[in-house]
């Protein structure tokens, strides 16, 4: 039988929550009213994941805070074609900026597996350029973070294992902000008792 290792995740997730760096990350992220998340592949579709669902249930727990990763495929392509792939979340991060979407109480979130990916690295050095709180999540030490920004380390030897946790850290986040994610039966109940739209043709 063939298993899959995910390194002992549950343990993994303990010992995170118990460090002063993942500390810092959730005081810090408590404390930010917009959050713009910067990641690569699967961990760009985990950090798109994490902030709608964070998105909504703070919304919905009445708790005003904005989580944001770069979601439009135009804009994406647009920027990587004029300015190249490796300025592709600075740009995003600099528009966001200039057009007063961002506000000064902001905080960069970086996710990458190595913890050296260039294009999310680039946006840490941004933020302390600027001023705002950052924090990176990675798989692995980083060798080329900034000294002052926050680096939680996941110590993980697999990409499925990294993006898997980071997920499940975010879910944590949303509890220890106020929030809380439904169960599914509360869903059933609450849809089985809404009434269907009545459309007239």
């Amino acid at each position: 039988m063939r298993n899959i290792d995910f390194e002992n995740i549950e343990e993994k997730f303990d010992n995170t929550l118990s460090t002063k760096e993942w500390k810092q990350f959730e005081n810090d992220f408590k404390d930010s009213d917009d959050i713009y998340i910067v990641a690569n592949g699967g961990l760009w579709a985990v950090g798109n994941h994490a902030a709608d669902d964070c998105t909504r249930l703070f919304a919905k727990a009445g708790i005003r805070k904005n989580i944001a990763t770069m979601e439009s495929q135009c804009l994406m392509t647009s920027i990587a074609n004029d300015y190249g792939w490796n300025n592709l979340f600075i740009s995003w991060l600099d528009l966001q900026k200039k057009t007063g979407k961002m506000s000064e109480n902001a905080m960069i979130v970086g996710l990458s597996c190595s913890g050296n990916s260039k294009n999310v690295i680039t946006c840490l050095h941004w933020a302390e350029k600027y001023g705002y709180k950052s924090c990176l999540i990675a798989g692995q030490p980083s060798q080329v973070t900034p000294k002052k920004v926050n680096q939680v380390n996941l110590n993980c030897k697999y990409f499925h294992t990294v993006e898997v946790l980071t997920l499940i850290l975010f879910y944590d986040l949303i509890h220890a902000c106020g929030a809380e994610c439904p169960t599914i039966m509360d869903e059933i109940v609450r849809k089985g008792a809404s009434e269907p739209l009545k459309i007239k043709y």
